[in-house]
C-alpha cells in the first residue's frame, strides 16, 4: 500500500485486496462456502425482503431469473480514468457461477472496456440485500468521449446469459445476442 499521501491510496488498496483474494484463493486450505451455507434466513426476513424488493422494483430494477435483482446503479468518477460503480441488489438464490457484466460501449456498440465480476462468495443480509462497490479502471488506449452502459448476469461455464424477466426504469439492450441485459445510460470519460 502507497504511503506517499499522493491520493493513489485507495487504487493501491484494491489492488492489494485483489492480490490478498488470489493468494487465498490459491492456497490449498481455502474453501468457499455457498450462500445458503452462510447466511441464514427466517423466513420472515424473506417475506419482508421480497415484499422491498417488489416496492423498489416499481420505480427502478432489473430482474434476472426471478432471484437476483438489480435495485440500484450509480457511477461516480472520484478520480481520472478511474470509475466507481455503486450497485444494490436483492438476492432471492444465488449460484457461485453467476458473474455480473458490466459493459462500456461507444458509439458504434463496440465494447471497449469492462467492468466484470463475479458474485462468488457474495453474502447477503437477512432481507436478501447486497450492495457493492467496483471500481472500474478505464484504460489509457480508449479515447475520452461517451459510452453507453450495459448490464447483465453470465454464466461463464454454461456460456450463456441470465434471462431479464422484469425491468423498470431502464430499458432492454437492443443487441440481439444481450438481449438480457439492460442499457443503463451513458458516462463521459
Amino acid at each position: 500500500m502507497s504511503q506517499s499521501g499522493t491520493g493513489d491510496d485507495k487504487a493501491d488498496a484494491f489492488g492489494s485486496l485483489d492480490e490478498i483474494c488470489q493468494l487465498l484463493q490459491a492456497h490449498p486450505a481455502f474453501r468457499e462456502f455457498p450462500v445458503t451455507r452462510v447466511a441464514t434466513k427466517s423466513r420472515t426476513g424473506v417475506l419482508a425482503g421480497q415484499i422491498l424488493k417488489n416496492l423498489r422494483l416499481l420505480r427502478f430494477g432489473a430482474e434476472f431469473a426471478r432471484c437476483l435483482t438489480l435495485l440500484h446503479f450509480q457511477i461516480h468518477q472520484d478520480q481520472p480514468r478511474v470509475l466507481a460503480v455503486d450497485l444494490q441488489w436483492h438476492l432471492k438464490r444465488i449460484r457461485n457461477d453467476w458473474s455480473v457484466f458490466i459493459h462500456f460501449l461507444d458509439g458504434s456498440g463496440e465494447i471497449r472496456f469492462q467492468g466484470d465480476y463475479a458474485l462468488r462468495g457474495t453474502v447477503p443480509d437477512l432481507l436478501g440485500f447486497v450492495s457493492a462497490r467496483r471500481l472500474v479502471v478505464v484504460p489509457a488506449a480508449v479515447p475520452p468521449g461517451t459510452y453507453r452502459i450495459r448490464l447483465g448476469v453470465w454464466l461463464p461455464g454454461a456460456a450463456c446469459h441470465l434471462k431479464l424477466t422484469r425491468f423498470r426504469g431502464c430499458r432492454r439492450d437492443p443487441a440481439a445476442w444481450y438481449g438480457n441485459a439492460v442499457a443503463l445510460g451513458n458516462v463521459n470519460i
